[in-house]
């Protein structure tokens, strides 16, 4: 079994073919081609993850030139997750996450990493009702902003508000982030919880007699 780390089609898909599509100037789509991306053929099964990179650098480059690095891939990472919530895939998980609310979205993000990836690995410890620690084995990208812009944005389309993603420790591979929202936005999303609990509940009781 190979053990070369890979990057899968739909990945791609999210953020170069539904996130960027608009903003891919015919110069960047060529240096996307010379990197090993033709968005005009159909896309391979999967790419090395040392082409993303080279991918997500070109993006960079061309499409928030003059903006600084990390900023470029933290706008990179919300702009993924944007394509990947409009995916097949990601519309059917993205009621879930919306009903399931920061917390518990944060403490399943390592599904979304299996489904884009197989080098990240993922460990999620709670430090607080709205307070989150999220270890990546793998960022799958030269700033380590890239991820803390995936899990913000998603934390915001979870019900997250006033969201922060803090990456730390970064050795050039894995990275630790400290995710931090509004104690509001978990308050509504539990109260809704609540509230629907109860009314399936009224809804399956068997009616009194007439």
């Amino acid at each position: 079994m190979s053990d070369e780390k890979l990057v899968y089609a739909g990945t791609i898909e999210a953020l170069f073919q539904r996130a960027l599509e608009n903003r891919l100037t015919p110069a960047c789509r060529m240096r996307l081609r010379e990197a090993g991306l033709d968005l005009d053929q159909k896309l391979a099964p999967t790419y090395t993850n040392e082409q993303w990179r080279q991918f997500l650098r070109v993006a960079a480059d061309h499409i928030y030139a003059g903006m600084p690095v990390e900023a470029a891939y933290y706008s990179l990472g919300e702009r993924f997750i944007d394509g990947y919530f409009s995916t097949l895939f990601g519309r059917a998980l993205l009621g879930m996450v919306r009903l399931a609310g920061p917390r518990r979205a944060l403490a399943q993000v390592r599904l979304g990493f299996r489904s884009s990836t197989n080098c990240s690995e993922v460990r999620v410890v709670e430090r607080e009702s709205t307070s989150m620690e999220v270890w990546l084995s793998d960022i799958m990208a030269d700033q380590p902003t890239f991820a803390a812009g995936v899990l913000a944005r998603a934390t915001e389309l979870a019900g997250g508000q006033r969201v922060v993603a803090i990456p730390e420790g970064f050795d050039g591979r894995s990275a630790t982030y400290h995710v931090r929202w509004s104690e509001q936005a978990e308050a509504v999303v539990d109260a809704e919880l609540t509230a629907r609990s109860a009314a399936g509940s009224s809804a399956s009781a068997p009616r009194p007699p007439a």
